[in-house]
C-alpha cells in the first residue's frame, strides 16, 4: 500500500462501452483527411520518382490501418473499476497507465460530450483533484452510465468532508 491506496489491479475492470470503436474510428478518417489532402496535392504537383497516384495509395492504406485498427487495440486496452476507497483506470496501448484516484481526493466530476459523442449516445467522465492537472478521464460511456457514475463519484466527495 501507498498513501492507503491498494496499487494491485482489481479483480472485475469494466470496460468502455463498445460503440466508443466506432465513434474512435470517425473521428480517426476525419482526423486522417487534411493529411492525405496535403499528400494527394504534393503527388500531383511535386516531382518524385514513383507513378501518380502511388503515394497516396501508400498513404491511404496507412492511414486506413491506422483508423480501422487502432480503436479496437484502444479499446482492449481501457479499463476502470469503481473500488472501496479508489477510482482505478488503464489506459495505453504501447505505454500503459494506471490512474488510481482515491475518492477522498475528488475534488469534482464532471461529464463531457462533443458532437460525435452525442451522435453515439457516449459521454466521458473527467475526474478533477485537488492536485494541478492531475484528473482521471473515462471516454467512451454510455451517456447514462457516465451520469450515473458522475453522480455516485461526487457523492464520495461529499461524505469525506
Amino acid at each position: 500500500m501507498a498513501d492507503g491506496v491498494a496499487l494491485r489491479a482489481p479483480a472485475r475492470l469494466e470496460p468502455l462501452d463498445p460503440r466508443v470503436r466506432t465513434l474512435w474510428r470517425c473521428a480517426g478518417a476525419i482526423t486522417a483527411v487534411p493529411p492525405l489532402l496535403v499528400v494527394l496535392v504534393l503527388d500531383l504537383v511535386a516531382p518524385h520518382p514513383l507513378p501518380a497516384g502511388v503515394p497516396t495509395l501508400l498513404w491511404a492504406v496507412a492511414l486506413g490501418g491506422l483508423v480501422a485498427g487502432g480503436p479496437a487495440l484502444r479499446y482492449r486496452r481501457w479499463r476502470y473499476a469503481l473500488r472501496e476507497d479508489d477510482l482505478w483506470i488503464r489506459q495505453g496501448v504501447v505505454w500503459t497507465r494506471v490512474t488510481v484516484i482515491p475518492y477522498r481526493r475528488i475534488q469534482f466530476v464532471d461529464t463531457r460530450q462533443g458532437p460525435l459523442d452525442r451522435a453515439f449516445g457516449l459521454a466521458q467522465l473527467v475526474v478533477h483533484t485537488a492536485a494541478p492537472g492531475t484528473s482521471g478521464h473515462l471516454p467512451g460511456l454510455d451517456a447514462a452510465e457516465a451520469e450515473r457514475l458522475r453522480e455516485r463519484l461526487a457523492g464520495f466527495g461529499t461524505d469525506a468532508l
